[in-house]
C-alpha cells in the first residue's frame, strides 16, 4: 500500500487537471458528436496530451513555462491528430497527393 501512496504523491496532479479540463473542452465543442463520440474524443485527447505533451515540448525546445499550454493544445486536438494519422496511414499515396494539392493552394 505504501508503494501506491508514494506513486500517487509523485503524479503531477495540476498538469493532469489542466489536461482533463482542455480535453473536456475539446470534447464539448463539436456540435455533431454523439455521447459515445464525445467520450472517445475526451479519452483520446487526454491520452495524447498525457503521453506526448512533454516529448513534443522538448522536441520544440520550449521552456517549462510552455508545459501547460502544450498539454492543453494536445488535449483539445488529440482526436483530430489521431484521425489525421489514421487516414494518412490507410492510403499514403492519396494522402500525399491531397497534401501537395493543399500545399499548392488547390483546396
Amino acid at each position: 500500500m505504501k508503494h501506491w501512496i508514494e506513486w500517487l504523491v509523485q503524479l503531477p496532479l495540476m498538469r493532469i487537471g489542466v489536461i482533463a479540463i482542455f480535453a473536456a473542452i475539446g470534447a464539448a465543442l463539436p456540435k455533431d458528436l454523439s455521447v459515445r463520440d464525445r467520450l472517445m474524443t475526451f479519452f483520446v485527447g487526454f491520452m495524447a496530451a498525457l503521453v506526448f505533451g512533454e516529448p513534443v515540448r522538448q522536441m520544440l525546445s520550449l521552456s517549462e513555462a510552455w508545459a501547460f499550454g502544450m498539454a492543453g493544445i494536445l488535449a483539445m486536438t488529440g482526436r483530430n491528430i489521431a484521425v489525421f494519422v489514421i487516414r494518412a496511414s490507410r492510403d499514403p499515396k492519396s494522402f500525399a497527393r491531397d497534401l501537395m494539392e493543399i500545399w499548392r493552394g488547390g483546396k
